[in-house]
């Protein structure tokens, strides 16, 4: 999700993209990757951060010309989850993850309700890393900080990959 500001009562999602993979980040499925129309009175009110970023990467223009409805486009990911994941209770992961799934109670609430109450926020296992594994951290892949749903998406999935390939990894045989 692409957000634009920090205040969820007057910033709207801009933009939503999902992909789906299973518990060991092996199989990655690519979903709906949209850009919601928004008024231009709500890209005037973002913050100089979100101006600067996101009119840089071209978005705030692809939201202007976006016939795209939050409504709509909040349909089109239920139905490519309840497709992909079946019964089962889809946990929602990335970066500061907690802030789309604010955005997404308030605005796309049918969404929010398909996931489980676990969240996996890959800014979380990053500030654990620094703290505890920091020669570790240092290797992990550097973000090109796009600032698009669909690479920040792949992005945070390379990143708690490589967590768990070097952080969460099983003690070899020699040590035991």
């Amino acid at each position: 999700v692409h957000i634009a500001g920090l205040n969820v009562e007057v910033d709207r999602i801009l933009e939503i993209a999902c992909v789906i993979t299973d518990g060991k980040l092996t199989k990655l499925v690519e979903g709906p990757d949209l850009v919601i129309h928004q008024p231009k009175e709500c890209l005037d009110n973002m913050g100089e951060w979100c101006q600067e970023h996101l009119t840089k990467n071209g978005l705030t223009e692809r939201v202007l010309a976006s016939t795209i409805t939050e409504k709509e486009a909040e349909k089109q990911v239920v139905e490519f989850i309840k497709k992909h994941v079946g019964t089962y209770t889809p946990l929602i992961a990335g970066n500061s993850i907690y802030m789309d799934l604010l955005y997404l109670k308030k605005y796309m609430p049918d969404l929010a309700s398909l996931f489980s109450h676990v969240l996996v926020d890959v800014s979380t296992v990053k500030a654990l890393c620094v703290r505890w594994y920091p020669r570790e951290k240092k290797k992990a892949p550097q973000k090109e900080n796009r600032h698009r749903a669909l690479d920040d998406i792949k992005e945070s999935i390379e990143e708690l990959r490589y967590y768990q390939e070097n952080i969460f990894k099983a003690p070899s045989k020699s040590k035991r």
